[in-house]
């Protein structure tokens, strides 16, 4: 017996072929097997049970395929449970466990950020010796070379490209990198209050929310830290995401990772490194004031916060509101009834 999938990794929505093989390698044909199985996103872990029905002929194999489209992210683990083979009149049959079972990893939507959350503060610390440099556009330096292009009007002569321009006989431009400007700490909280299918909503909109903004200011120059904290090792995860793979290695752990909880629990205090400059994001969908506070310290150049929820249920509170305002917080609303277009707004200055 053997489980697989087409394709392993995939998007909200995208369907995905799981095949179920049976060989049988007796002289004797199976007209009637029967091959149980469960799937769930280990998310919510509500495990669904089906089954289904196959012939395979004797010294032989057959096969039949399983269509699934998840509407949420996460990691969708099939398992076969148990086989059972009939005799030819579908009457009596011999079972045995299966232990076999793959995953597939659902990956989230990532929504595109019209503004720079934290421009205003990342373009004081620009690092000229940076070794990491902004894949998506060209900047203004000449230590690093973006690519190169034809010659435009208006262009300056120390971009010209010699070598390339002899050999085409036509001028050719180098176009220069950009340094990614800044090291943020993008730091995630939140409070789970919901079990099973709504539990998977909840947290299928905060890791889409997530990763959006961190691609999003990725994509802007900030490389950052991504850090939440597991409930089952009891201990923060820290992800360094400065490119496209550490971005993806990030989205994969996410997905398996224990950084919810509905209870009321105490966890160590988070030590945020004092390192002049430092820009800290923080991703809840409750703020506050106590948790503010111990986020904010000296020698941490600025704090933004983030708020997922139902702005409808849950706007945040004036009184919230006045308090980030004199503590001189940014604050950023994302509507979980409306993900894609608050997020596309997030640090665009009306």
């Amino acid at each position: 017996m053997k489980v697989s999938a087409v394709p392993a990794l995939t998007k909200k929505g995208e369907d995905i072929e799981i095949k179920f093989e049976a060989y049988n390698r007796s002289d004797i044909p199976i007209t009637h097997l029967e091959i149980c199985y469960t799937y769930c996103n280990e998310i919510s872990n509500r495990r669904k049970k089906d089954k289904i029905i196959l012939s395979v002929d004797k010294n032989s194999s057959s096969y039949a395929v399983l269509n699934l489209k998840s509407e949420h992210c996460g990691n969708i683990k099939i398992s076969v449970y148990r086989i059972k083979c009939y005799d030819i009149l579908s009457i009596g049959y011999v079972s045995r466990k299966c232990p076999d079972w793959l995953m597939v990893s659902v990956m989230p939507n990532l929504h595109p950020i019209a503004g720079d959350i934290i421009r205003k503060t990342a373009d004081m610390e620009m690092d000229d010796e940076s070794v990491h440099y902004l894949e998506y556009k060209p900047g203004n330096d000449p230590s690093e070379i973006f690519g190169v292009r034809d010659y435009k009007e208006g262009d300056r002569p120390n971009q010209i490209h010699w070598k390339l321009s002899r050999k085409n006989q036509k001028l050719i431009m180098k176009e220069y990198s950009q340094p990614l400007r800044d090291k943020a700490l993008f730091f995630m909280d939140f409070k789970g209050e919901e079990e099973g299918e709504k539990k998977l909503l909840q947290l299928d909109s905060y890791i889409e929310a997530a990763m959006s903004v961190s691609e999003g200011i990725l994509k802007k120059g900030h490389q950052h830290r991504l850090v939440w904290y597991d409930w089952v090792e009891k201990q923060y995860v820290e992800k360094d995401i400065i490119d496209n793979n550490s971005s993806n290695e990030a989205q994969t752990a996410l997905l398996s990772a224990s950084f919810y909880t509905r209870k009321e629990e105490e966890k160590e205090v988070y030590e945020l490194e004092d390192e002049a400059g430092r820009n800290v994001i923080y991703l809840t969908n409750e703020v506050s004031e106590d948790k503010i506070l111990k986020l904010q310290k000296s020698g941490m150049h600025h704090l933004y916060i983030i708020y997922i929820n139902d702005l409808q249920k849950l706007p945040l509170k004036s009184k919230t509101m006045d308090f980030l305002k004199k503590s001189m917080i940014d604050c950023y609303p994302i509507d979980i009834n409306n993900i894609k277009e608050t997020i596309f707004k997030l640090g665009v200055i009306a």
